[in-house]
């Protein structure tokens, strides 16, 4: 996972402490694909219900544009709803324009800019979500899931 991250993210990825303890927290949630013994993609979040977070979604740079981040994303959502998160956020280099796209197409929305945020280079981050899950017309607590 440490060596999927610093492929994918360089100085900005998680360091191994910082991987053991999303890993190992009560509410983190890691998602792989392997191709025979190598993690080609992988998916980082935090589900704190309501609300759920996606900490990394990386793709080896040989590896991309093959639909891989899409299923990520997809299984993201799933595990997300089944733990009870109605609603998921993500923060996004400003210049990762693919990265960008790949998450408008899933319906995530922009909410706001976190100035200064990554560091190498200094750049702003974008802070996006989605819902997952909507209030229903039917009984109080009941969600409609939206794709």
């Amino acid at each position: 996972m440490l060596s999927l991250e610093q492929s994918c993210f360089g100085t900005e990825s998680f360091n191994a402490t910082q991987l053991q303890q999303i890993l190992t927290a009560r509410y983190g949630l890691a998602l792989g694909i392997w191709e025979e013994k190598e993690l080609v993609g992988a998916a980082l979040l935090e589900v704190l219900v309501p609300e759920s977070e996606l900490h990394s979604l990386a793709v080896l740079p040989a590896k991309r544009r093959l639909g891989l981040g899409s299923v990520l994303l997809k299984s993201g959502f799933a595990e997300a709803r089944q733990r009870g998160a109605t609603e998921m956020f993500l923060e996004v280099r400003n210049s990762n324009q693919a990265a960008i796209n790949l998450y408008l197409q899933f319906g995530f929305t922009s909410l706001s800019v976190r100035r200064g945020y990554y560091s190498h280079p200094r750049e702003d981050a974008l802070i996006m979500r989605k819902r997952l899950a909507a209030p229903s017309p039917g009984p109080v607590g009941t969600e409609i899931i939206s794709s």
